[in-house]
């Protein structure tokens, strides 16, 4: 340990007499900064739209008059998506997944008006995020500390003085992973402490929700570039010079960070092709039109469940139910459609998580991969969290409409349903639409291969540590 520790220590020392170094780390400090700050912004910026727009769809269906109850589901409803307080650090798939949800009787929207749509086509570039710095970037500066660690010492002839004093190569390594580990450090450090400073400053107090998620994002991206540390040290071990093992590390970042992503991605939507919004639509429709037409009196199911009614209550014509048997019908054409919708989206959403494994599986051997997936989950920005909204979104419509079918039901008669009106009185017992975001542990749940990926990834390079034993000239 007092060898590796003399070693890191050097390191270190020779690092900042480089001046690269300092102009490497206020440059990412200064991108870290910048990223986030204009993220904070934009993050506002909609969440506060959101919640005007939020408020401002409360209000309408508040100040409607007396009306008919469908015409009141008619009237519908708007969820909008509030953007998760880490979403700025990284905005993950939010910028391609839409903000808000129609709300109405028969049907089943999803989600719409995405900042994608109307970007120009920029935003497919990929935005400035925190996150894409630290995914990205800071590896990049790590492999350019780190090319010429060994190599250096075997061109400068130092190396071989080194082995002669007792120091073994497991010292060597592991004190230069850990002088380029401290390193990459204060690279990011004086913009990490800027960036929880001015989030703290701007997004006021966190939750311990939030503060885990926090933690976990230290945490993970810790590992992250400690494994790219160790990777910049191993090959410059296994190459002979500085120049073979710069070329090496950036063909390699480039492979980890551009081909590998881009390929899988690729493939899992070759492979596992998703309909577009019209398909579904049209499935959704036909699988509704299949489990029984409502508007239609000879339907099986709805002349079935005629009979059935008409003999449990003991008469002849629906006329003499003593509730509406309209609503009572759309009441179970609600039920038949909404079941159909969770399976026709859920199938959907299968899809989405097939073609993810692709990249999902290919993190066993890209920790960018690992990094990133990881990264989404717990800014709550990625697939799933997205996924929950609309769960909760259609949660919310499904207990909206049945409602508004009850009051139908009870206190509009049969006979001239139409010119009849509900009290506006009704409209105020309705609750507003607020999103309940998961917990960490829920994210966390669905993410066991990425972390396992980045585990594997530190064993794996310790264990290469302990065991390199490359030539000394």
């Amino acid at each position: 340990m007092t060898h590796t520790k003399t070693i890191a220590t050097n390191e270190i020392r020779h690092s900042l007499r480089n001046r690269s170094l300092w102009i490497a780390c206020g440059s990412i400090a200064a991108l870290l900064l910048l990223s986030a700050i204009i993220a904070q912004q934009n993050q506002n910026k909609l969440n506060a739209q959101r919640n005007e727009y939020q408020q401002r769809v409360r209000s309408n269906w508040l100040e409607q008059p007396d009306r008919h109850p469908h015409r009141a589901s008619h009237y519908g409803y708007l969820a909008f998506r509030p953007k998760a307080p880490l979403s700025f650090f990284d905005s993950g798939v939010d910028s391609f997944t839409g903000t808000s949800i129609f709300l109405e009787p028969h049907r089943q929207n999803t989600a719409n008006f995405s900042e994608a749509n109307h970007s120009g086509g920029m935003l497919r570039f990929g935005e400035m995020s925190p996150a894409l710095v630290l995914q990205l970037l800071v590896p990049l500066a790590i492999f350019f500390l780190g090319f010429a660690t060994i190599t250096g010492e075997r061109e400068s002839g130092t190396l071989p003085m080194l082995l002669a004093q007792g120091v073994t190569w497991r010292e060597i390594i592991f004190g230069k992973t850990l002088g380029v580990a401290v390193m990459a450090l204060l690279m990011i450090v004086p913009g990490a402490l800027l960036l929880l400073i001015g989030r703290v400053v701007v997004g006021g107090t966190l939750n311990r929700d939030t503060w885990l998620r926090a933690v976990g994002l230290i945490v993970g991206y810790g590992l992250y570039l400690l494994i790219f540390a160790a990777l910049a040290v191993l090959i410059s071990a296994w190459q002979q010079t500085s120049r073979s093992a710069l070329t090496s590390l950036i063909l390699l970042w480039i492979v980890f960070c551009v081909v590998i992503p881009r390929g899988t991605q690729t493939l899992g939507s070759a492979l596992t092709p998703a309909p577009s919004q019209a398909q579904f639509d049209a499935a959704l429709e036909l699988a509704t039109s299949r489990a029984g037409d409502s508007h239609n009196p000879d339907d099986p199911h709805f002349a079935a469940l005629r009979a059935e009614t008409l003999k449990k209550y003991q008469v002849s014509d629906v006329k003499d139910l003593p509730f509406n048997y309209g609503a009572f019908v759309m009441v179970e054409s609600e039920k038949i459609s909404s079941d159909i919708f969770r399976r026709q989206y859920g199938a959907l959403l299968d899809t989405f998580r097939r073609q993810n494994r692709f990249s999902e599986w290919a993190a066993a051997i890209n920790p960018y991969l690992a990094m990133r997936t990881l990264s989404m989950a717990l800014a709550g920005s990625d697939l799933a969290h997205y996924a929950d909204f609309q769960w909760q979104a259609e949660s919310f419509r499904f207990e909206m409409v049945q409602r508004l079918n009850q009051i139908h039901m009870n206190e509009i008669k049969f006979e001239n349903d139409r010119n009849q009106r509900a009290s506006k009185t009704h409209w105020q017992e309705f609750p507003t639409f607020i999103f309940h975001a998961q917990t960490i542990g829920w994210s966390l749940q669905q993410q066991w291969l990425s972390m396992a990926a980045l585990l594997g990834w530190g064993l794996i390079l310790l264990a290469a540590i302990g065991r390199t034993n490359p030539r000394i000239a």
